[in-house]
């Protein structure tokens, strides 16, 4: 059983249709119910503030994908401190949180979606919140760590910021290359496919993915 955490976000939500295209038997958790689930996906709705009373079934792998729905200019590192405090708790604590918990459950493996850059001696807070997360995650020693690490993601119309970050994206790409190839952006249908082939096929330790993975999915 796998269970995905952040299954109504962009790339979650893609991860659960493959998932479910695969018929992988998963537990989507979140806050609210997500229409037309695939046959092999069932939910479990929490109230994330209560996490640490939530009880889970058996697993056997787990996907963190959740987010605190940003603006392009809060992932490049401008955040208030009201921002700064919703972000953490929802990219960091409940991810934590979740990760211990599958793991008190039986999960050998678990699949971190966090971002290229993330360091938790970075100025920008988000790629700070993103290396602190993958630290501790790593801490936690499951038998398999796979941490995946994207640049934008390409291919959400529904807002205006975002899609002037894939024209912004389109220009720099091809000046990207060598060590700096990493941060070009990405389909976000690359990243889920790496995702869910890579987690099916577990390889003991603490492995990282980038944007040359995804490319050559």
């Amino acid at each position: 059983m796998h269970l995905l955490a952040g299954s109504t976000g962009f790339l979650g939500n893609e991860i659960l249709r493959i998932l479910g295209v695969k018929d992988i038997s998963t537990i989507a958790l979140g806050r609210r119910t997500i229409p037309n689930l695939p046959d092999s996906v069932e939910e479990l709705i929490i109230d994330f503030n209560n996490i640490k009373t939530i009880t889970f079934p058996s697993i056997d792998h787990v996907y963190l994908s959740l987010g605190y729905p940003l603006y392009y200019q809060n992932v490049m590192g401008f955040m208030g401190p009201t921002l700064k405090k919703k972000f953490f708790e929802v990219d960091f604590t409940y991810q934590i949180e979740i990760a211990k918990k599958a793991k008190n459950v039986g999960a050998r493996s678990i699949s971190l979606i966090s971002a290229v850059g993330a360091d938790p001696n970075s100025w920008n807070y988000y790629l700070k919140t993103k290396g602190m997360l993958e630290e501790e995650i790593i801490k936690l020693e499951f038998e398999s760590t796979n941490i995946f690490r994207p640049g934008h993601l390409m291919g959400n119309k529904n807002r205006f910021d975002i899609v002037f970050a894939d024209v912004v994206s389109r220009t720099m790409d091809p000046f990207l290359h060598g060590s700096l190839e990493r941060f070009r952006s990405i389909p976000v249908k690359k990243v889920s496919e790496t995702v869910v082939n890579r987690s099916m096929n577990c390889k003991a330790g603490i492995h990282f993915f980038d944007h040359k993975d995804f490319k050559n999915s």
